[in-house]
């Protein structure tokens, strides 16, 4: 492999190591990673494109390196790799700032369309129809999966009626967001432009706030300094609660469970949270209209629950 990329990238490496399955060099103490491409292959372009715009407007992300063909991609036995320059490897124990970082630097930055993920209601709906389609397929080998699912599906069916009974048609303030935020990633992960799409600024603090609250590791004070700063409109809020409240958090490790033969037990922990997480949406929404003074509509069942 030492060889392929020396030739593809015109380097010299001396020392190559692999680690799971990416492999990684420095030159003059600058880190390189080569890693496999798991998009697909029609975003490469629109992602370098954005990621070069992104650095030419002072965002310090992870870089995309072209080969000697000038293509963002190389094929190696079949499989697709990138070679990314790395500018973030430290861990950092407050990803906000991160979120901060990167929503500042691309407001109003050019894209194309293929990375754009805001119509969360189709992305749902085909979701929640998938997993329906699934349910009587689950059968006696994941019995857990078997007895949870049907509640998963109905709380996402709640967000997206929230979604639609609530949102508004003004203009969305769109940014370079993420699929998902895990704090257990390096934080080089967050500044990978191979994670970025594009989505209203709602997106990636649901999603940390998401996977902060399982993890054990939700700071309230954190998150208001975010909302001082950000000052999100009524729209926003409303995107932010129902996105808190499409359970992601349980459909990722049910897709891994069910596609890459992850333990089912897995699961265990999201549904040991269950009742918890369901207080926790109250005291968001609390937060919301007592705190920062945004009217929302409730979620019924859920006032009638625990209010």
């Amino acid at each position: 492999m030492k060889n392929t990329i020396n030739y593809y990238y015109n380097v010299n490496i001396n020392n190559l190591i692999k680690t799971n399955d990416y492999y990684y060099f420095y030159i003059n103490k600058t880190r390189y990673n080569f890693v496999r491409y798991n998009r697909p292959i029609g975003d490469v372009e629109a992602l370098y494109k954005l990621n070069y715009d992104m650095l030419q407007n002072g965002c310090i992300v992870n870089q995309i390196i072209l080969n000697k063909d000038s293509s963002p991609i190389t094929i190696i036995n079949n499989i697709p790799f990138v070679l990314l320059k790395i500018n973030h490897i430290t861990q950092n124990d407050n990803i906000i700032n991160d979120i901060f970082y990167i929503q500042n630097h691309t407001y109003n930055i050019n894209f194309d369309k293929i990375l754009l993920r805001d119509d969360w209601i189709k992305l749902w709906t085909e979701k929640i129809d998938y997993y329906e389609y699934q349910i009587s397929q689950l059968g006696k080998k994941y019995p857990i999966l078997c007895n949870s699912l049907s509640y998963f599906i109905g709380i996402g069916e709640n967000a997206i009626s929230y979604l639609i009974n609530n949102q508004s048609k003004s203009t969305k303030r769109l940014v370079v967001s993420h699929r998902r935020i895990d704090m257990s990633e390096n934080i080089s992960e967050f500044y990978n432009p191979l994670n970025f799409i594009i989505d209203c600024r709602s997106r990636d603090i649901a999603e940390y706030i998401k996977n902060a609250f399982f993890v054990g590791n939700i700071r309230f004070g954190e998150i208001n300094l975010y909302f001082d700063y950000i000052n999100f409109t009524k729209e926003e809020y409303i995107n932010l609660f129902s996105r808190l409240l499409f359970p992601t958090y349980y459909f990722d490790i049910y897709d891994e469970i069910i596609n890459n033969n992850k333990n089912e037990n897995e699961i265990i922990p999201i549904l040991e949270k269950t009742n918890e997480y369901e207080k926790f949406l109250v005291a968001i929404y609390e937060y919301i209209t007592n705190k920062k003074q945004v009217s929302i509509e409730p979620v019924e069942w859920l006032f009638k629950s625990y209010s």
